[in-house]
């Protein structure tokens, strides 16, 4: 009983060993090339220089945003901080959102310089810049989406 004991260890050892034997080399990465200062400012995402849809299509994700915070603080779902929290992220999305140069360019950099000044009904130019953007969107033949939760009807 105890040779068996001995060679069952044996038996997961060597087959580790044979297993790490016959894996197939690593193929050898290339270093990055070029200024590594010039990539650490590099944009995340490039934008599509004239895709009005992208553009949109992020206005829709900001705004939904918006409308489910509002929404879960009326009611009650999150506090006045956890609110303050996204809304400051939200500002923060708004006024560093790529922009590219399509018909609906012009509208996204209005509301991302309003944004600053507060993304709430109580920010005119913000609201009206929104305005803007839907119509903009709309010419454009792309919409702008915001989605319910379902505890909000949707």
């Amino acid at each position: 009983m105890t040779r068996r004991m001995a060679i069952l260890p044996a038996l997961l050892i060597a087959t580790f060993v044979i297993a790490g034997c016959s894996a197939p080399e690593a193929e050898p990465t290339s270093s990055p090339t070029g200024d590594p200062e010039s990539s650490a400012m590099a944009p995340l995402m490039d934008v599509p220089s004239s895709d009005a849809n992208w553009e949109c299509g992020h206005v829709s994700a900001l705004l939904g945003i918006q409308t489910r915070s509002e929404w879960e603080l009326e009611n009650g779902v999150i506090d006045q901080a956890t609110f303050d929290a996204r809304a400051a992220g939200l500002v923060d999305a708004w006024t560093q959102l790529p922009q590219g140069q399509s018909d609906v360019s012009p509208a996204l950099r209005e509301a991302s310089a309003a944004a600053p000044d507060g993304i709430g009904r109580d920010n005119v130019a913000f609201a009206r810049a929104i305005d803007m953007l839907g119509s903009a969107c709309d010419a454009a033949g792309s919409v702008v989406i915001v989605g319910a939760l379902p505890e909000m009807g949707g």
